[in-house]
Formats: structure tokens, C-alpha cells, sequence
């Protein structure tokens, strides 16, 4: 079985919202995360908002390891990043990788971490 989407197309969805929410998103950001770093797909380094849409095509499963996506969970619950990671597997099309984007963003704007 082949994902839905690939990872061009789930990056450029995710990086359409969150700079339609405001953000300046910058491609391919690095992140120390833990011992190691991290590019995401998409992040706002003044804001600590970003995104990853984790794919195969893209390689991202060597290094989106348990222990980096552990790391990264504890980062967030820290307050010190708010990230938005969707494996290509968890999403069957665009526009439920679009509202899963639009609640987390509205979840930021609730927590007023957004305008």
C-alpha cells in the first residue's frame, strides 16, 4: 500500500497553513534535539512553531527515532517548541492533513501562543 500523499505535497499543504495562520516558516529548519539535530519541514524559529510531515520518500524515519520523537515530545511539553509531526501513515488524504493542521493551529491560537 502507497501513502495518500507525498512528501513535496504533505510539506507544501502543511507550510500553505501555517503561513496563511501568520507564521515565517522556514524551510528545512535545523533543531538541536537533544544530542542530536533535526531538520523539520517547516518552522518559525521566533515563534517555536514548525511542522514535520514524516515520510518515507524523504527518509525521515532514520531520524525521527523513538528517541529523538521522545526528546522532541519533551521539548514540547517544556514549552520551549510547538510542533506539529504527522506521519504519513496516520493521514489517508490532503484535506485530513489540512483540518489536522487547522486544529493544531487553532489550538495554539487558544493557548494565545498565536494571535
Amino acid at each position: 500500500m502507497q501513502p495518500k500523499l507525498t512528501e513535496s505535497e504533505g510539506a507544501g499543504l502543511l507550510l500553505e497553513e501555517f503561513v496563511r495562520a501568520g507564521l515565517a516558516i522556514r524551510p528545512g529548519h535545523p533543531l538541536q534535539v537533544g544530542g542530536t539535530v533535526v531538520l523539520l519541514d517547516g518552522y518559525d524559529p521566533e515563534r517555536r512553531v514548525g511542522f514535520e510531515f514524516i515520510t518515507a520518500e524523504a527518509g525521515d524515519r532514520k531520524s525521527y527515532t523513538k528517541e529523538v520523537l521522545a526528546a522532541l515530545e519533551e521539548k514540547v511539553s517544556r514549552g520551549e517548541a510547538f510542533l506539529l509531526l504527522v506521519d504519513e501513515w496516520e493521514v489517508d488524504d490532503a484535506e485530513e492533513l489540512r483540518i489536522a493542521a487547522r486544529r493544531f493551529l487553532e489550538t495554539l491560537r487558544s493557548r494565545r501562543v498565536l494571535p
